[in-house]
């Protein structure tokens, strides 16, 4: 987000949900069918009927409970379904309040969430919202209409979380647990997990990419990455309250920096690559339109 508007909070508030639905002009209203509805087929979409096997149809698609009582082969016939279930899973985490510019990455996760919410209401889909740090603190169950999801966006704008850690893998296991319909799930987050959290969310990642179509939008900041060399520095981490010091001045520790950068990095990229899930990594210096345009439309060419 831009500059912080003066005036009251909800004057703020205001502001700031206007500027997003604003962004949210420039994208398709189907940004979210693009690379969907072949990953659904038959396993997604509305079932409509049987009908006996011909030559050429996907094994895969036999009934075999069916085709066992009749002593003939039948196969599930299915309808696109054109209303999809999209869910957010936003990080709200202290690591998020780091920000290069005018927004933090929690901010440009919040309006990126905000900008898909309201392209997803264009279409008439059922959107809900899951906002976590190191447990779930709101879950908003998906529901369609203009009403529902403004009043959505709103809730994640002004939402002030009261935890400052993160366990994404929990989460993402309590939000398996309460969806029962196939959904696209967006989950906006640093991934800055610890090595214990880690783990739980590969696994439950995979879980959910197992049967939903899940997309992981990393926000960065060039404050994760680069350090002014300005000699002794303390550094405290947000989430635990640890201080390291560091030599900024220091050609071996600055190296080292850069080294452990690049190792965590890849290992945010193998943990979302090996779960199954789409990924996009998104950064506060940079515009993200653009990127978030860019990519959902590949998602449509990959279908």
């Amino acid at each position: 987000m831009n500059a912080q508007p003066t005036g009251s909070v909800e004057e703020r508030i205001s502001q700031n949900v206007r500027r997003i639905e604003i962004r949210t002009r420039r994208l398709s209203n189907d940004c979210f069918q693009g690379g969907v509805q072949s990953r659904f087929r038959g396993r997604g979409m509305d079932f409509d009927e049987l009908r006996e096997y011909e030559p050429g149809d996907a094994v895969r698609a036999i009934d075999w409970n069916a085709s066992a009582r009749t002593g003939r082969t039948f196969v599930k016939k299915y309808r696109q379904e054109r209303q999809l279930t999209v869910v957010f899973v936003v990080d709200m985490s202290a690591s998020g309040a780091l920000g290069a510019c005018e927004a933090t990455k929690r901010e440009q996760a919040i309006e990126i969430a905000g900008v898909l919410a309201l392209a997803a209401l264009r279409s008439d889909h059922r959107v809900g919202l899951l906002l976590y740090t190191d447990a779930v603190e709101k879950f908003i169950p998906p529901a369609r209409g203009r009403a529902h999801t403004r009043r959505m966006v709103h809730d994640l704008v002004a939402f002030e979380p009261k935890g400052s850690g993160t366990r994404l893998g929990a989460a993402l296991r309590t939000l398996r647990k309460w969806l029962h319909r196939r959904a696209v799930i967006v989950v906006l987050s640093d991934f800055l997990v610890s090595s214990q959290d880690a783990a739980d969310t590969r696994l439950e990642l995979a879980g959910l990419a197992r049967k939903h179509d899940v997309v992981c939008i990393r926000t960065g900041d060039q404050h994760d990455r680069e350090l002014p060399s300005v000699g002794l520095l303390s550094l405290e981490d947000a989430e635990t309250g640890e201080v390291v010091e560091l030599d900024t001045g220091s050609a071996r520790q600055r190296a080292a920096l850069v080294k452990a950068i690049r190792e965590t990095d890849e290992r945010i990229r193998a943990l979302v690559r090996c779960a199954g899930a789409d990924f996009l990594e998104v950064d506060t210096l940079q515009p993200y339109l653009g990127a978030l345009i860019g990519f959902f439309k590949s998602r449509g060419v990959r279908s």
